[in-house]
């Protein structure tokens, strides 16, 4: 995983599956930008072809967290068979999935 921040957007690029596997580490990752004030998250799928239900889980708690601090949580470079799970999970109507 990858962070890069600019002024107002911080993106944590996973660089793989988001599966129970990443989880530990994606969450240390995100209340570190948290504590440090960066409350506008973008989750970057680009190499991502795979999530599991710990993943979804933790997508969803990410966006609670973020939504309790005023900040935004959106994923960007989904791919389509994901975008699927997403949509059926009515998730999209949650955070924004490009």
């Amino acid at each position: 995983m990858n962070v890069t921040r600019n002024e107002e957007q911080t993106t944590i690029t996973l660089g793989g599956d988001f599966t129970s596997d990443l989880l530990n580490d994606f969450r240390s990752m995100v209340q570190q930008e948290i504590d440090a004030g960066n409350i506008s998250l973008t989750i970057d799928f680009t190499d991502a072809v795979i999530i599991d239900s710990m993943g979804i889980g933790c997508l969803v708690a990410t966006h609670n967290t973020l939504k309790q601090k005023d900040g935004t949580l959106q994923l960007s470079n989904v791919p389509e068979n994901l975008k699927d799970v997403f949509k059926v999970m009515r998730l999209d109507r949650i955070f924004p999935i490009n």
